[in-house]
This record gives C-alpha cells, structure tokens and sequence, in this order.
C-alpha cells in the first residue's frame, strides 16, 4: 500500500466505491507499544478494480470483508474470498484485483514490528512464525473481523483512552492472524471418555459455534468436527441445556447480527449476506419473525437504546 501522511475518504467510480485510510498525522509510524503503525484502512471495490505491482514497504494483513478477488504475492496468484487472511512482507512483490461478478470489500493494516532479538516479547514468535509462513493466505476460522472495526472506530474518533485502546485492538489482530495460520489450539476437545464427558462434550459443541459462528453451513459441521453424530450430539446439548443445538447456533447468529447492526459498518445487505442467508428478502423475513419488526425499524427504534434494553432474538 502507498503511504500519504492524512486520513483521507475516496471513491473513484469504476475502481474504489470507497475508501476510508486512516494514516499518521505526521512523517512518523505512529507507535503502538512494539508496533508502528503504517497504514489501517477499509476498500470497497468495483468490479473494475486492480491493484498494480508494487514492492511491499512493510508488513500487511488483509483481512476480506465481503466479496471474492485475487492477490499475487511474488508473481504467484491467489483467489480470495469473505473471511479469508491474506499476509503480505517486507520486499514482496504485489498484485490484487476484485471478482468481476463479486467484488471485494477489505481492510488491512500496515505495520512493522519494534522488536529486537534479544528482548524477549511475547509479540517475537508471532514476527518469526509470519516471516517464515509457507503460504501468504489462510481460511479465516476465528472473528478477526472485529479488532479491526474497533480500531477504525478509535482511528476516526479519537477520544480519551483511544491510544491504549488501539495498541490491545492491533496485538488482538496479530494473535488472531497466528492463531488462523500457525495453531489448532480451538480444534482440540475433550474425549467423550473424559470425566464429566456430556458437560465437556456440550461446552465443546458451544465455544465451537462460537469459534466459528459465521462459516457454519450445517450443523453437522459442528458434530463432524467434535466426533459425535449429529443426533446423539444433539441429545446431549438439550439434555444438559434444555435446549436443542439448532436453537442454540440461531441464538447466537441472532445476537451477532444485532452486534454487527449496532457496530453500523454493514448495510443491512452486507449483514445478511455475513449471517449467511441467500438474500435480503429471506434475512428480512427471518429478522422480522425473530424480533417482530424489521431489520430498518429495528435500527430506527432499538439501536439508539442503551445495551439492556436491546431486544432479544426469542
């Protein structure tokens, strides 16, 4: 990414719909603890954008918002596509470009890394476990999303705090990016054989649909991954919960799609689209028969409320 020294909004139509670059107020990397911050910045595309070669100047993490794409590191391609990682390094080569029927959205950051050797920071695995990454792109299984708002939040509107606040949002994103591309950490569960094996098996099923929430097509996904068949998995969930698994996964798709409402970075489209429903008019539906109005009422009426008075998916 090129580097200006302002935060700047753009639209180019026929290449950038939008861009919003957050960007050091002066020369200097603005620093964050043992980062410097380079670049942070969202981009929609049209159809019609592409990315010409450049050489990277420093570190950078892509993260794709919505949409499908490319990006070429060195000369070597890659399809992208919503929730995937994309890591780029100092003095690569590249190239990107938006699907022609489904162009990208994406933010990124820019950053190097103030560490030394010799000083022992926890944040030095995570440097030498990127520099040596053996592919530039990752299937997204963890809500790296999310820092990323935040820091966009604090970027805009800086209040007190916001420093402090910015510096735990851009580690959160770097522990994120390791744990998609380096660790299996949340894909180790207890044995059914375990003690208290049904509690376990439920808290398993649980932090899995919490973990990966917006890639769930189908719930058997989730009894695949831990060991069970679905119906027996099932059994357990409601035998311990008093409630079953499809309601438990539809509940916390409810409540992420009032979080992403009331976050306000997402059109409704965008939201259904992330929730994973086919189109507006099935999410509406749906919406509208959780909360008893629709998801724009919904916005009109509830989002200005103070959190406890939010109403709940039922």
């Amino acid at each position: 990414m090129s580097r200006s020294g302002e935060t700047r909004i753009t639209s180019i139509p026929g290449k950038r719909r939008f861009q919003f670059d957050c960007l050091p107020k002066s020369p200097e990397l603005k620093e964050y603890g043992t980062i410097s911050l380079y670049q942070f910045g969202d981009l929609t595309c049209d159809a019609g954008f592409e990315l010409g070669e450049h050489k990277q100047v420093c570190y950078e993490i892509t993260y794709i918002v919505s949409g499908k794409g490319w990006f070429a590191t060195n000369g070597v391609r890659y399809e992208v596509q919503a929730g995937d990682l994309y890591i780029g390094l100092p003095g690569e080569l590249h190239r990107g470009g938006a699907d022609a029927g489904d162009p990208f959205r994406y933010f990124y950051v820019g950053y190097h890394f103030n560490l030394n050797e010799s000083d022992g920071s926890w944040l030095l695995p995570i440097k030498q476990m990127i520099d040596n990454k053996q592919s530039p792109l990752c299937k997204g299984r963890l809500d790296v999303r999310s820092p990323f708002v935040n820091v966009l939040k604090e970027l805009s509107s800086v209040t007190p705090f916001s420093h402090k606040m910015i510096q735990l949002y851009l580690e959160q994103i770097l522990v994120l990016t390791y744990r998609n591309f380096f660790s299996d950490w949340q894909a180790k569960y207890p044995g059914e054989g375990a003690k208290h094996g049904t509690k376990r098996a439920v808290y398993a099923a649980i932090q899995y649909i919490d973990d990966h929430l917006l890639k769930i097509g189908d719930l058997k996904e989730v009894s695949d991954a831990l060991g069970y068949s679905l119906s027996y998995l099932s059994h357990l969930v409601t035998q311990e919960t008093g409630d079953n698994l499809r309601s438990i996964c539809a509940k916390r798709k409810w409540e992420k799609t009032v979080e992403l409402l009331k976050e306000g970075s997402y059109s409704i489209t965008e939201i259904a689209a992330i929730i994973k429903y086919n189109s507006i008019h099935t999410f509406s539906r749906a919406f509208r028969k959780t909360f008893g109005m629709s998801p724009s009422r919904y916005i009109r009426e509830r989002i200005g409320e103070s959190p406890g008075e939010i109403a709940e998916p039922r």
